[in-house]
Order: structure tokens, then sequence, then C-alpha cells
């Protein structure tokens, strides 16, 4: 069987030791030109890997969503390779800074959407393609999903992620696919929400269901069914994923509807618990990405007292 790469995203927890954290914030807080942004930030960030102490990649990030990729790639046949907001494609071995950067929305180092500029979140597409093409790692290995696909032609490829990452890349991975083999046999992307058309053949769309299957929240869906899928792949022997990938939707759409239109009222004592718990596993998230995690996972509670609540235990960390 030929190498297994899986790409996932970053997280916002990272393990900075008191080091000096280069956030996007410092840079995008004034409505400065695009082009002027990416600029600052790439110089900004490459001169600090340079004449700073770094860390490993694979020891940067914290919470469950990195805890489980890091026990795939102890286990199973897989090269490690981290969609980064801040630092383009990485490998898990890259020697990186702590640094703050998101494509998700909501947070005050979250790229940019530049909408006069560009339609919708299309400047996240041309960050990702400027920040990998200035990339101080591109002596090492690609710094491009299209550039890792060229010359690892006959690998297999499996992307998982949030929608917001899989929109910043989508442009790149519809170039790397024509260097593929047989892509449909060696690509697949897990995400919950519909992508480009042209990548429509490629997806496992997950959901709410297969997270009560899996037995993990939403946060950790999308990493939880790449070990199931890897795990599933190798056992067997595969050498095709987009034939598992069918015989997976198969026997998930015989799973039965979640039913969580109406949503279990939760006591505050059952909040501070579930929120305190979402904290260990995804250090960094925010108030609006917890309510939503904590709404996908059938529960119920008023907008404002949770993120009071919320409010108060960020202000109990120490």
């Amino acid at each position: 069987m030929s190498n297994i790469n899986l790409i996932t995203t970053c997280t916002n927890g990272k393990n900075s030791d008191s080091k000096t954290i280069l956030s996007l914030s410092q840079f995008s807080s004034g409505r400065i030109p695009s082009n002027v942004l990416i600029n600052s930030w790439c110089n900004a960030l490459n001169e600090s890997i340079s004449n700073s102490a770094t860390v490993s990649a694979e020891d940067l990030y914290k919470g469950g969503h990195w805890a489980t990729a890091k026990v795939i790639l102890k286990n199973y046949p897989v090269d490690l390779w981290i969609l980064s907001a801040g630092l383009g494609l990485l490998h898990h071995k890259d020697k990186v800074i702590p640094y703050k950067a998101t494509f998700a929305v909501g947070y005050e180092e979250s790229i940019p959407s530049y909408s006069h500029e560009y339609i919708g979140k299309t400047f996240h597409r041309t960050w990702w393609k400027e920040i990998n093409e200035r990339s101080c790692f591109k002596s090492l290995h690609p710094t491009s999903i299209t550039g890792l696909m060229k010359k690892n032609k006959r690998d297999f490829f499996i992307i998982c992620g949030s929608p917001d990452y899989v929109n910043a890349i989508e442009l790149d991975v519809i170039n790397g696919i024509e260097y593929l083999v047989d892509p449909k046999k060696q690509l697949l992307i897990l995400t919950s929400k519909k992508i480009n058309n042209r990548l429509d053949g490629y997806l496992l769309k997950t959901s709410q269901k297969m997270a009560q299957w899996l037995k993990c929240n939403m946060l950790m869906l999308n990493i939880s069914m790449a070990k199931y899928v890897i795990d599933e792949f190798t056992t067997n022997r595969s050498n095709d994923l987009n034939e598992l990938s069918q015989r997976l939707s198969d026997e998930l759409n015989k799973l039965p509807e979640c039913e969580l239109k109406k949503g279990t009222r939760r006591s505050p004592e059952e909040v501070n618990s579930f929120i305190s718990n979402l904290m260990q596993d995804e250090p960094g998230i925010s108030a609006t990405h917890a309510l939503r995690a904590f709404r996908d996972s059938g529960n119920s509670f008023e907008e404002k007292r949770f993120r009071a609540a919320f409010k108060a235990l960020m202000g109990d960390k120490p």
C-alpha cells in the first residue's frame, strides 16, 4: 500500500510555554490593504522563525482534535500535515513559533474577508496561496497541496477539517488532483458542509449522527471520522478511498436521524460542566463556537446566560 497523507486543520489551543505569541490581530486591526497585510504578516513570521526559539509543529498544538491526530500518527502508516491559517501547509516536524491566526470567523485573529475586494471568503483562498508561496519551509517540503500531490502522485490523501479551512484550500486541491494517478481512489475529504462542485465526488460529508455513532463531540467529529476511515482502510488493505467512502455512506445513512431540533434543557451546573470539558478539549475556543458545539450536541440554554457562564469560566483559567 502507498503512503497515506493525513492533512488536517491546526487548533486554536497552542503550547506557548511563556514564549511571545505572534498574533494576526496585531496586523489586521486596521483596514489595511490585503496585499499589505499578507506581506506584513509573512515578513514578521519568517523573521520570528529565524530569530526566536521554535517548537515542532507536532508539539505546538493541543486539545482533543490534535491528541487524536497524534494517535493516528503513532498507530497508523500516515504522514501528518497541518492546514495552518498562519503558516500555510506544515509538516508535523516543522519547527515553528506560537502564533494566532484562523480562517474561522469570530476571533480577533481571524483572517479578514475583505468583502469589497473579494466575494464571500475568496480572500481566504488568496491568503492560503500567498502564504504558502512565501513559506520559509519551501526548501524542506512542498508548501502547497498541489505540490504535495505532484511529488507523491501515487499516495493516498485524506483531508479533514472545518468548512472554513476546506473552503480556503479548495483551489489548491483542485489543482493538485490533476497530478494524481487515480484521484477518485486516492483522495477523500471529510467535512460537515457542501464543498466546491468539482470536489463533490471526493466528499464524505460528516454529520451529527456520525458524532453520536463515534461517541465524540462535534469539534472532534472530522478527525474522529478520519481515524475510523484510516483504521478501516489499513486493516482491510484497501487501495480505493472512494469505494470505502461509498460503503461507509451506505452504512451511515441507515443510522437513525438525531432528534435535536428542540434541544434538551440543561441546568447551569450541566452547562458549566460542558463548557469546562470543551475548554479542556479545545483550548482557545470562543464563546460563539462553544455555544454552537453545545447546541449541535442537542442541548438548550439561554444564550446570554451561556455566554456569561463561558466568560466566568474563562476568567477562572490560570
